[in-house]
């Protein structure tokens, strides 16, 4: 019972100790570009996503230790043929001294497209929502102001044709550089 008793306790003092050193809950803003791009077999068939956009939106980091947070981010992708609202539910970040790297899940929800289609076309190209994923690392300094550079890809083909059963192998990536503002 003693061995019990004192490995319990033992636990609690390291995570007391751990909770000492973990910063609390912060919200930013943050602005940047977007360098978008298309991959896959069928890349040279899609041009109309290639065009660079800016991107704003926020971002919240829930620290679960010292060096381990968890980042949300939600922010919307402007450019000349499409608007989305990118949604990074949860990415996992390693944080040392104001550096971090971080990757997680992605959703891009279509708010706006010049080819955007409907259930009954018949040909033509229509542009769709998408999954995938991110990768990224940023910098803080002074505990005010960040800079992110995140790599995001898609994994939904990126447009299809109603007209033809065989979807485009294109799929949408692109680079995004952002500056942010800690608000808390």
């Amino acid at each position: 019972m003693k061995k019990i008793c004192s490995t319990f306790l033992l636990i609690c003092m390291v995570f007391c100790a751990a909770a000492q050193d973990i910063s609390s809950f912060s919200l930013q803003v943050k602005a940047g570009v977007q360098l978008p791009g298309v991959y896959g077999k069928e890349r040279d068939s899609v041009s109309m996503t290639n065009k660079t956009g800016l991107v704003a939106g926020l971002s919240a980091v829930s620290p679960i230790s010292r060096h381990f947070v968890l980042k949300h981010d939600v922010w919307a992708a402007i450019n000349k043929d499409q608007s989305r609202l990118d949604i990074f539910p949860i990415s996992a970040a390693f944080r040392m001294a104001n550096a971090e790297l971080f990757a997680g899940p992605y959703s891009g929800i279509l708010l706006r497209a010049d080819n955007y289609g409907n259930g009954s076309m018949q040909s033509g190209y229509a542009t769709k929502n998408d999954i995938g994923f991110t990768i990224g690392a940023g910098y803080t300094f002074r505990k005010k102001i960040s800079i992110d550079v995140r790599y995001v890809r898609g994994l939904v083909t990126l447009i299809e044709d109603p007209g033809n059963k065989e979807q485009l192998k294109a799929y949408r990536q692109y680079v995004a550089v952002t500056l942010g503002y800690v608000l808390f």
